[in-house]
C-alpha cells in the first residue's frame, strides 16, 4: 500500500468520480493499521467527516422491516474520526427515538438482539444542569454490572496473574507460537474464574467469543462493506449459548434444587478451590512476607465469583436478565482482551529499536519488582503507559456504531477554523437524519505529540469510576480508547453526572489482564515476530508475518517466537519408526541391536551431557519402533552429534527401519536429521512436563555427583 496517498484530498477526489470504489478503497485503509491512522490524523487536521457508499439493509436498526416487502441495502453512511466529533457523538447519544432530545443513537447494537445491553437505551427527562438525559434501563443495567465487577476489586491482580500462567502454559511449551492463541487462551480463562464458570466451559467461551467478537465487528463496521447475512444471527446463537449456561449456574449458585443440581455444584465448588491454588503456586508473589501475609489472610476464601454474588443478591432483574448481562459482558470481554493483548505487542514491535528496549526493560523491572499483576506498584505503572499508548494508538475495538436522530452539523473542531478546501463531495460537516455512522475510535483518541506528551506526563492516564477527572479535556487521550470517563454512579444529581455517556468497563475490568500478559510476554527471552517466507522488506530481508486481522479489528493470527531453550531447557523427542520387511525378522535383528548395543548406547548418552532419559518401546506387534528422549537444546544439533557418535552401530541399527538414511551415517548427518523429522511425532496438544524446566543434564550431574553422596557403589556408603 503506498501510504503516501491515505490523505482526505485523495479520498475526496475518489467519491466523486466513483462513490463505490472509493468506499472500497475506504474499506483498505481502515482494514489496514497504519493507513487508519493516516487518515485519522488528516480527518482530524481538516475536521471532516467522510461519506461512504454503505451496504448495511436500510432502516434494519429501527426494526421497521416487513420482511415480505422491499429492502436496501444501499445508503451514504459517514465515517466520524476528528476528536471533536467523536466526543460529541459520545456525549450525546441515546436510543431512538425522540430527535429533540439528542442526534446520536445506539440503536445499531439493535441488530445484535434487542435485550444487548447497549441497544436499550431509554431516554427519560433529566435535570436542569445536565447536557444529557439520565437514561432509565441502561443506567440501571450499567450500575448493576459496575457493582458486580468493583466487588471484585482487590482480586483483579491475582486473577490476572493466574489466568496468564494457566493460559499461556501450553502455547509456550514451543518455540513458535500463535500469540492469539496465548491471548484468547488468557482472555477465557480472566473471565471464566472473574465470573465463575466451570472449567468444562473453557470451550464455550472460546468458541462463543470468537463467533461474539466478528459479530460485534461486523455491526459496527464490517457490514457496511462486505456481505455475509449468516454472522449477526450466528452471534445471537452465541450469545443464548452463554445466557443458557449463565443462567444454569446463577441456579447453582443460589439454591441447587434436586440431587443432580446439588451434585454439580459441589463439583463446582470443589474445582474453584483447586483452581484457586494456583494463587499460592511458586509463592504468591515476590515477597515471602508477603507470601506469608496471604497465606493467614487466605484471599481464597473471601472471593465471590461475579455470577455467584448476583446469585445471591435479590435485585429486581430475574436470573434470565442476569445471565443476558453476563452473557453481554464475556462476549465482549474474551474479545477486547485478545485483541488489546495482540495490538499492544504488535504495537510495541512497530517502534525503533531503543524503545523496544525500554519497554523489555520496563516489563523486567516491573517483574523484579512484584512477580505477580501489581496495578498500582510505580514500575508497573510505567510499564502500563506502553501499553496504553500502544492501545491509544491503535484501539482493541476500533469501531463504534450510531445512527442520527435527526440531521446533524458537525462543529469546527478546537483551534481549526472552517476548512473550506476539505469540503467536498465526500467529505462533510452535515450527516442526514437517519444516516449510520462510525465511530473511528482512534481518532477520537489522536492528539499531536506534544499534547499527547503533556496531559499522560501529568498522570491522567487511567480513571477511576470513583474519581472521574472534571474534563474530558484533562485527559490522556488514552482515555478515549473505552469512550471517555464514566458515568458517576450512585447519585441521582444530574449535575454530577459526568459528560460521557459512552463508557468501557474495560479500563477497571481488563486492563489489569492486558497488562501483566502483555509484560509477561515482552519479558520472553529473544522475542520476536516470525518471519513470512513468501514477503520481503524494504531492504530485501525476509519481512514479519505481522498481526493479521479481519476488517482491521478481529486479531486471526499473530506468529512469533523465542528462545524456548531458556525457559524450558528440555525437549521431548517421539520418533514412530516403520520396520522394514518382512517386519519378524527385522524385528528381532533390532531386538539384538538393542540388547546388545546397550553399554555403548549408555555411554554415549551420559557422554553426550545433554539427554535427560532415553527408551525404546516395540508396538503394532513388532511392526514399529518408537524412540522417547528428553534432551537439551536445538533438535538439529542433538541428532546431528548422535549421528556422528554412533557409527557404526547406527549403520546397523537403521539397516531394519523402512526407508532409512543414507549409509554410512556418520558422513550424512545432514540427511539423518531430515529422516528423523519426517518421523518426529509432537507430544499430544503439544505439551510436554518437566519438573525442572530450567536445569540442563550437565547442571543435573554436577549438583546430584560433586561429592558422590548419590553413588551406592561408594564403600561405606547407606542408601
Amino acid at each position: 500500500m503506498d501510504y503516501s496517498k491515505v490523505t482526505v484530498k485523495n479520498y475526496v477526489a475518489e467519491y466523486a468520480e466513483n462513490p463505490d470504489r472509493a468506499s472500497r478503497l475506504l474499506f483498505s485503509w481502515l482494514s489496514d493499521d497504519h493507513a487508519r491512522e493516516l487518515l485519522y490524523q488528516d480527518m482530524n487536521e481538516h475536521c471532516v467527516a467522510l461519506a461512504f457508499e454503505s451496504r448495511a439493509l436500510d432502516d434494519a436498526d429501527a426494526g421497521a422491516i416487513n420482511d415480505d416487502g422491499a429492502k436496501s441495502y444501499r445508503q451514504t453512511a459517514y465515517l466520524l474520526a476528528a476528536k471533536k466529533h467523536v466526543e460529541d457523538a459520545y456525549t450525546l447519544s441515546a436510543n431512538i427515538p425522540n430527535p429533540k432530545d439528542l442526534p446520536y443513537s445506539n440503536t445499531p447494537f439493535q441488530g445484535l438482539g434487542g435485550t444487548f445491553m447497549l441497544a436499550i437505551d431509554e431516554p427519560v427527562a433529566g435535570g436542569p444542569n445536565s447536557k444529557v438525559p439520565n437514561f432509565k434501563s441502561h443506567d440501571a443495567q450499567r450500575k448493576y454490572c459496575y457493582d458486580a465487577l468493583i466487588a471484585q476489586d482487590g482480586f483483579f491482580d491475582l486473577i490476572a496473574t493466574v489466568a496468564f500462567k494457566m493460559g499461556a502454559l501450553l502455547p509456550l511449551k514451543s518455540r513458535n507460537f500463535d500469540l492469539t492463541a496465548l491471548a484468547e487462551q488468557v482472555s477465557i480463562r480472566y473471565v471464566a474464574l472473574m465470573f465463575g464458570f466451570a472449567q468444562s466451559d473453557l470451550p464455550l467461551l472460546a468458541t462463543t467469543g470468537r463467533r461474539i467478537g466478528k459479530g460485534l465487528q461486523y455491526q459496527m463496521m464490517g457490514r457496511h462493506f462486505v456481505a455475509d447475512p449468516l454472522i449477526v444471527p450466528d452471534t445471537k446463537l452465541a450469545l443464548g449459548q452463554v445466557s443458557r449456561r449463565a443462567a444454569e449456574l446463577l441456579d447453582l449458585y443460589d439454591r441447587p434444587v434436586g440431587q443432580e443440581q446439588i451434585d454439580a455444584a459441589s463439583d463446582l465448588a470443589d474445582e474453584f478451590d483447586k483452581v484457586r491454588d494456583y494463587w499460592f503456586e511458586d509463592g504468591a508473589g515476590s515477597s515471602p512476607i508477603k507470601k506469608q501475609r496471604l497465606k493467614h489472610s487466605d484471599p481464597r476464601k473471601r472471593f465471590q465469583p461475579i455470577m455467584q454474588r448476583m446469585a445471591q443478591d435479590r435485585s429486581e432483574y430475574s436470573t434470565t436478565e442476569k445471565a443476558i448481562l453476563v452473557a453481554g459482558l464475556v462476549g465482549g470481554a474474551v474479545t477486547n482482551i485478545r485483541s488489546a493483548i495482540c495490538i499492544a505487542i504488535q504495537q510495541f514491535f512497530r517502534l525503533p529499536e531503543a524503545a523496544l528496549q525500554d519497554i523489555r526493560r520496563s516489563a523486567a523491572e516491573a517483574y523484579l519488582a512484584h512477580g505477580d499483576a501489581d496495578w498500582n506498584g510505580t514500575k508497573s505503572k510505567d510499564f502500563r503507559r506502553h501499553v496504553e499508548e500502544a492501545m491509544r494508538v491503535n484501539p482493541p475495538a476500533a469501531f463504534v456504531p450510531r445512527k442520527a436522530n435527526l440531521d446533524i452539523d458537525l462543529p469546527c473542531c478546537d483551534g481549526n477554523k472552517a476548512d473550506q478546501t476539505a469540503l467536498r463531495e465526500g467529505a462533510t460537516r452535515h450527516i442526514k437524519k437517519g444516516a449510520l455512522i462510525v465511530i473511528g475510535v482512534g481518532g477520537g483518541a489522536w492528539a499531536p505529540e506534544d499534547t499527547t506528551a503533556k496531559l499522560c506526563a501529568a498522570g491522567h492516564s487511567r480513571f477511576d469510576f470513583a474519581t472521574p477527572v472534571s474534563k474530558p479535556t484533562d485527559a490522556c487521550p488514552f482515555s478515549k480508547v473505552f469512550g471517555g470517563p464514566p458515568d458517576l454512579y450512585g447519585t441521582n444529581n444530574p449535575s454530577e453526572r459526568a459528560d460521557y455517556t459512552h463508557s468501557c468497563f474495560g479500563k477497571d475490568f481488563a486492563m489489569h489482564v492486558i497488562t501483566h500478559t502483555a509484560r509477561q510476554v515482552m519479558m520472553l527471552p529473544g522475542l520476536s515476530q516470525a518471519l513470512d517466507a513468501t514477503a520481503t522488506a524494504a531492504d530485501g530481508s525476509p519481512a514479519p508475518t505481522g498481526l493479521r486481522k479481519t476488517w482491521g479489528y478481529y486479531c486471526d493470527t499473530y506468529p512469533l517466537e523465542y528462545q524456548r531453550e531458556k525457559l524450558l531447557r528440555q525437549s521431548p523427542l517421539q520418533t514412530v519408526l516403520p520396520i522394514k520387511d518382512p517386519v519378524p525378522e527385522n524385528a528381532a535383528a533390532l531386538k539384538l541391536v538393542l540388547q546388545y548395543g546397550v553399554p555403548f548406547i549408555e555411554k554415549v548418552l551420559k557422554d553426550a551431557r545433554h539427554v535427560h532419559f532415553a527408551s525404546f518401546l516395540f508396538m503394532e506387534n513388532d511392526s514399529k519402533l518408537v524412540l522417547f528422549t528428553a534432551y537439551d537444546g536445538d533438535f538439529d544439533a542433538y541428532i546431528g552429534h548422535f549421528a556422528r557418535e554412533f557409527g557404526p552401530l547406527f549403520d546397523r541399527f537403521f539397516s531394519h527401519i523402512e526407508g532409512g538414511p543414507p549409509s554410512p551415517i556418520a558422513k550424512h548427518p545432514f540427511e539423518f536429521v531430515q529422516f528423523l523429522k519426517r518421523y518426529q511425532q509432537a507430544p499430544a496438544a503439544g505439551y510436554f512436563f518437566s519438573a525442572y524446566p530450567e536445569a540442563r543434564v550437565d547442571q543435573i550431574q554436577y549438583e546430584f555427583n560433586s561429592q558422590r553422596k548419590y553413588d551406592f557403589f561408594e564403600l561405606g556408603h547407606t542408601p
